[in-house]
């Protein structure tokens, strides 16, 4: 792997050291990489999950992950 096939999908920067996960929540950022920094995508997974539970509260995330 050459040091510029490991750019962050959602930073930009190099070093990134996994595979994004599949499942996103809504107005989740999407990695447009095949690699993330775990933190990155990390702080990202928590940032669209609480604007979600802002917009939709307790019940519209259990619906949501019941929808999966």
């Amino acid at each position: 792997m050459e040091e510029s096939d490991d750019i962050c999908g959602l930073c930009g920067l190099p070093g990134a050291d996994k595979i994004p996960h599949l499942c996103h929540w809504p107005n989740e950022a999407i990695s447009d990489t095949g690699l993330v920094h775990a933190d990155c995508e990390q702080e990202e997974c928590q940032r669209a999950y609480s604007e979600f539970y802002r917009r939709v509260g307790e019940n519209g995330i259990r619906n949501f992950i019941h929808n999966c």
